[in-house]
């Protein structure tokens, strides 16, 4: 440290700091993204109508423009019960499209009971389940597989005495530091079950 973060006012600002808040959940893309890659491949379509109309308006193309053939074919037409349910569908079709652009992100990962916000992936648990496990005497060979609420193992053993129950017990152990606890399940292959 030189003199300078030494004085008093240096050592002041620094009491002054406040600590960071603690991260957000992560989460994941929402539905609303697929959707909008259809509505930008439509809203792509209109944009190649409009240029075809505006090249046949400027006389480079030779025919009658798209748009212009679809308003001949609509002109005239008489109202219709169809035209009630197709808007009707319309308009059940928007308010789907509305809730779920407003719908939450789904949530990627579980937290653990830190201040700060600390999180892990469901990959992580399952990790974390397989190292447990495989501390466990009479284990071969353990997989994992984690979501955000359960964890389920299988477990390959010898055969000896209750280590589904014993593998359950550590694996629970080992996740106590989550938030919210998950669900564990083993299956064994091998010895008794």
């Amino acid at each position: 440290m030189s003199a300078a973060d030494t004085t008093p006012e240096t050592v002041t600002r620094r009491r002054q700091v406040k600590p960071l808040s603690a991260a957000k959940t992560p989460v994941g893309p929402g539905t609303i993204s697929a959707l909008g890659l259809l509505w930008s491949a439509l809203l792509l379509g209109v944009g190649v109508v409009g240029v075809q109309a505006a090249l046949v308006a400027a006389g480079v193309l030779t025919g009658t423009a798209w748009l212009t053939w679809v308003i001949q074919q609509v002109d005239g037409l008489a109202p219709a019960g169809w035209m009630v349910v197709a808007g009707v569908v319309l308009v059940l079709l928007g308010l789907w499209l509305l809730l779920t652009a407003l719908r939450p992100r789904p949530r990627t990962a579980v937290a653990l009971t830190a201040a700060t916000g600390v999180f892990l992936k469901p990959r992580d648990l399952s990790r974390l389940a397989v190292a447990a496990a495989d501390q466990v005497d009479g284990v071969q060979d353990a997989k994992a597989t984690a979501s955000r609420s359960k964890v389920s193992m299988q477990i390959v053993s010898t055969g000896g005495g209750n280590v589904a129950d014993e593998v359950r017990a550590a694996v629970t152990e080992r996740l106590e530091a989550l938030e919210k606890p998950v669900k564990v399940t083993v299956r064994t292959q091998g010895g008794p079950r």
